[in-house]
């Protein structure tokens, strides 16, 4: 049987990796670069964070993943529910064009306002859509108390190798 390690290392090259600065064109459209273009089959979902809104994207593999996972939690919790109302049901299914395009749902772009200039962000198991401008302040917040969350990270790092 496979540790943690070794399937985290055997399943590396299907990852969500890199920033990246794309435009959405006319009709809903962004370009996916090509190392993000994991699977034809994609899944794009409401995502908040922070007070602010984009998208999140996953392969339809990991999606059904995620899906399995919530559906062994009890749907009693309202949490739970929440949750399945909010994130698992903006889910829709997206394919890829023949030219790598990736049509972001009319609904989930203005949730997201997602207009002209987004950032893509790779995040391993799914991708987030930002509009560059919320990008941007996110991205400030967060460079803002780094050196914190690096020490706290590294010493998870640290415990885990333990």
């Amino acid at each position: 049987m496979k540790s943690g390690r070794e399937k985290n290392r055997s399943s590396q090259a299907a990852r969500f990796r890199g920033r990246f600065e794309v435009k959405v064109d006319p009709k809903g459209r962004l370009s996916l670069p090509p190392s993000l273009r994991l699977s034809s089959s994609l899944v794009v979902t409401n995502h908040r964070l922070s007070g602010r809104n984009a998208l999140h994207v996953y392969t339809l593999k990991e999606w059904e993943r995620l899906e399995a996972r919530v559906s062994a939690i009890s749907a009693l919790e309202p949490s739970v529910q929440a949750f399945i109302r909010f994130y698992v049901s903006g889910g829709q299914v997206v394919e890829l064009d023949g030219q790598g395009r990736l049509l972001l749902p009319a609904g989930l772009r203005k949730f997201a306002g997602l207009e002209n200039d987004v950032v893509l962000v790779g995040l391993g198991d799914k991708l987030e859509v930002w509009s560059s401008a919320m990008w941007e302040t996110l991205f400030l917040e967060m460079t803002t108390g780094f050196d914190q969350v690096q020490a706290q990270v590294a010493g998870l790092l640290r415990e885990d190798e333990e």
